[in-house]
């Protein structure tokens, strides 16, 4: 019995060694397979930061265009103004040098017959003292008017000239910034090609739904740490707010960042991921304008994986308010705004296909439901 022990034992040794062999190339197998989809991973990131990097170059290069397009206009305006008021100016002097024409001529006929009527026969005339010094006295007069006339004349008809002249410079200007406009928005219709295509085949990579929500959770927490890290760094600066522009008064009354359509309020779930949205997404026309919603000073302007173009702006007493997705940042970081200033344009920036801005409010770091804060609506 005890020979069939070990018998049964020995068998049961081999099946068990088989066994482990069996279950080792199995494990080897699995590990094979895993290091082989791990490298196809660590290709596809790679792929992807590639894009994506490639995205916010040309999204960078876009807000750039835009608000060189927008201080370019924004002078063409000015210029048109000057122009049209050079243009009246110009106008009312030639009509006043036509009403004096007539009045120039005379002088100048008088003037004339004045100069072949010497003084020396008027005092050899034989007229009386008195009479004599009556009429030199008018002849004062007229040749005192006669000079302050065609002064006048003259200065008028400088001012003309020089008005002609510095309406055709103007108008030489206003010929070339249209034509920098025309460049400009031929480069940003490149940009926005290139742009197209970046996101074509940011879309085409397929990923997997666990990797796209790993992604959303590191950009959140991305978020996160930059907010965290610019608290720091306000602490340290302990920045002086001017009296009466305490946030928190204003709360339930703060008007909307941009006039638009509420697409997602906060806490709700975001669309695919077992995220929640921490802010709010608005709505609204490429190009609209961003306004601050109180005073305070921008503390971030730059673009943000999965933010895009980016703005904050902290109000004091640990309170911040973010804008993002943005085409164009028209305020650079350390500048003071007030409540209802334009500090940005609406956007689809951060690889996203349709305009709108992503708006946050935070409160020590921590996000605030702007439906609190905001006015209703």
């Amino acid at each position: 019995m005890f020979g069939l022990s070990l018998a049964a034992l020995a068998c049961a040794s081999v099946g068990a060694e088989d066994d482990l062999t069996l279950r080792e190339r199995e494990l080897q197998q699995l590990q094979n397979q895993i290091q082989s989809l791990e490298a196809e991973l660590r290709s596809r990131r790679g792929a992807v930061s590639e894009q994506r990097q490639a995205l916010e170059t040309t999204e960078r290069q876009l807000g750039d265009s835009n608000r060189r397009l927008r201080d370019t206009e924004a002078r063409l305006a000015q210029a048109r103004t000057q122009l049209d008021r050079l243009t009246a100016e110009q106008t009312e002097l030639e009509a006043r040098q036509e009403e004096q024409r007539e009045t120039i001529r005379a002088i100048l006929r008088l003037a004339y017959k004045q100069n072949n009527q010497p003084l020396i026969k008027l005092l050899l005339s034989g007229q009386r003292p008195e009479e004599l010094a009556r009429q030199m006295h008018y002849f004062a007069i007229l040749n005192d008017d006669q000079n302050a006339a065609l002064q006048a004349w003259v200065e008028r008809s400088e001012r003309l000239a020089a008005n002609i002249v510095e309406q055709q410079q103007l108008t030489d200007q206003l010929q070339s910034d249209r034509q920098q406009i025309a460049s400009t928005r031929d480069q940003l219709a490149q940009q926005k090609n290139r742009r197209s295509q970046i996101l074509a085949n940011l879309s085409a990579e397929a990923e997997a739904a666990e990797a796209e929500l790993a992604r959303k959770e590191a950009e959140q927490a991305q978020l996160n740490e930059l907010i965290e890290r610019m608290r720091s760094e306000l602490a340290d600066l302990d920045f002086d707010f001017p009296d009466g522009t305490d946030m928190a008064e204003a709360k339930g009354r703060l008007p909307w960042p941009v006039d638009g359509t509420l697409r997602a309020r906060f806490g709700r779930p975001i669309e695919g991921s077992r995220l929640n949205w921490q802010g709010w997404l608005i709505g609204a026309n490429a190009g609209t304008q961003v306004h601050a919603i109180h005073h305070g000073r921008v503390v971030f302007a730059d673009w943000l994986n999965g933010f895009g173009l980016l703005i904050i702006v902290d109000h004091g007493n640990g309170l911040m308010s973010l804008y993002g997705r943005n085409q164009a940042l028209l305020r650079d970081v350390g500048a003071w705004v007030g409540a209802g200033d334009v500090i940005a344009e609406v956007g689809l920036s951060g690889g996203f296909t349709e305009p709108a801005l992503y708006f946050e409010l935070r409160r020590n770091g921590r996000p605030e439901n702007p439906d609190d804060w905001l006015q209703n609506r």
